[in-house]
């Protein structure tokens, strides 16, 4: 299940949140009462359940002093009796319970940890995240907590954090391996990332298995990571073969295939992760088979690529090419129209769409797409270009430098993007003859990079025709 941001709620649910927000300080368990209904039925929303928390602190300030305490050393007992097996297996009603314990007393640390497990269940983490740092703050020497927030973080890619929250429970407690184990998952983890095997080094120093430390030295050596890429893949197919329920170990090992290039072993264990029960109900690992096949197509057309730089006058590489090239094309817009079709609401597909329905030169249909695609946070911004953009092809200059317009006031500092944003808003201008709005845009993009496209030709001729 992916975290579902604010904007893509229902307008509706929208407005009720936002008057929500304001009753917090005034009327806080009119707040709540709107808010732990609309957190029950959009459980993803982690914006929602922030405000909910704020509004239960508020409604219940002073009415549990000392309880907290209390109750985080009480509660924490039944959390360790099997309860983690009755989260698993109906984690949106465990997330319903917790939320219900949250509302009598926002400090129980119980509720914050069942949060955090059913989230974890759900593979929310970053809403677990939000549920294990509330634990930590009452309670920051729980070292099983920490460990939980550990590994939460690693999976949201925050590894540097895993790594910050594990050094401080190694010093306080040297003898505990699971921590150790942590940080060097995590330690790999951002190396991998980063690319910096060799400097990153501090954390070694730490470890007492040098056993351990010795193969991170050789995955180091790898620089391509194929060889911690491998040993990363076997690690994680013992844990399928110990919890073969456990669909992370299964996104691990295709991440790591697909990795190393071997889109057909990646291929055949998402395949096995969708047979899962949680797997089959989940669109990313849809989402990853129609990856993980563009991918390996993209590979073949490179190959062939490459065999034409070698000979130029190959023929049959370049009819090849051709072909492969055609059917990556309609494989990708096949997919988008099948992902769209079925996923409505999931707006990231419909930017995808519309993106190639421009560039096929398909402007009204890439219109109406874009037109849905900017209720998404995560591609707002690129489906206010992209629809600028569509707008300038068809003449709407007016319209396109609205769009435009919205994109520049979204996007801090002058990146790449900031910098098409510009170009494109003052040739929106140009175009309507409003040469004054033009070169305020193409002037700051000019201040910036004089060398972007032809903007400085544009500069030139406009201050040689005064």
């Amino acid at each position: 299940m992916e975290e579902v941001a604010l904007r893509d709620l229902d307008t509706r649910l929208q407005k009720q949140i936002e008057n929500a927000r304001k009753a917090v300080d005034k009327n806080p368990s009119y707040a709540v009462d709107i808010l732990i209904n609309i957190v029950s039925r959009n459980v993803a929303c982690l914006e929602a359940r922030k405000i909910l928390r704020q509004a239960q602190q508020r409604a219940t300030k002073g009415k549990t002093k000392g309880l907290g305490g209390l109750l985080s050393k009480v509660t924490s007992i039944p959390f360790s009796m099997g309860s983690e097996s009755k989260i698993k297996k109906d984690p949106k009603k465990a997330i319903d319970s917790a939320e219900q314990m949250l509302t009598s007393n926002p400090d129980n640390v119980l509720g914050h940890k069942i949060l955090g497990a059913a989230a974890e269940a759900l593979e929310l983490y970053s809403t677990a995240v939000f549920a294990y740092e509330s634990v930590r703050k009452l309670e920051p020497n729980n070292t099983e907590n920490i460990k939980s927030l550990m590994t939460v973080h690693i999976k949201t890619g925050n590894s540097e954090e895993a790594i910050r929250i594990g050094e401080a429970a190694y010093r306080a407690n040297p003898s505990d391996d699971e921590v150790q184990t942590l940080i060097k998952k995590a330690s790999v983890e951002q190396t991998m990332e980063k690319g910096k095997w060799e400097e990153d080094k501090s954390f070694r120093d730490k470890l007492k298995d040098e056993g351990e430390s010795q193969k991170l030295e050789q995955a180091g050596r790898a620089k391509t990571g194929d060889a911690a890429l491998h040993a990363l893949i076997e690690e994680a197919k013992k844990g399928v073969a110990e919890t073969p329920d456990n669909m992370n170990f299964y996104r691990d090992i295709a991440t790591n295939y697909r990795k190393l290039g071997d889109y057909d072993s990646a291929l055949e264990w998402v395949a096995k992760a969708r047979e899962l029960e949680a797997g089959r109900a989940d669109v990313t690992l849809e989402r990853l088979v129609g990856t993980l096949k563009g991918e390996k197509m993209r590979k073949a057309i490179a190959a062939v690529e490459a065999r034409l730089e070698a000979d130029v006058g190959d023929e049959a590489a370049k009819a090849e090419l051709e072909k492969l090239k055609a059917e990556e094309r309609a494989f990708r817009r096949e997919q988008c129209e099948d992902l769209v079709q079925r996923y409505p609401n999931e707006y990231s597909y419909r930017y995808e769409l519309g993106e190639l329905y421009f560039e096929d030169g398909e402007t009204d249909l890439a219109i109406k797409e874009l037109q849905m695609a900017q209720r998404s946070p995560k591609v707002r911004v690129g489906a206010l270009i992209l629809l600028g953009k569509a707008y300038l092809a068809k003449g709407f200059h007016d319209l396109a430098a609205e769009q435009l317009t919205l994109a520049k006031s979204e996007i801090p500092g002058m990146t790449d993007q900031k910098k098409d944003v510009l170009y494109e808003l003052g040739s929106a201008y140009e175009q309507q003859g409003d040469m004054d709005r033009a070169m305020v845009e193409f002037k700051a993009l000019y201040g910036a990079d004089i060398s972007y496209r032809d903007v400085a030709q544009k500069i030139d001729d406009f201050y040689s025709s005064r």
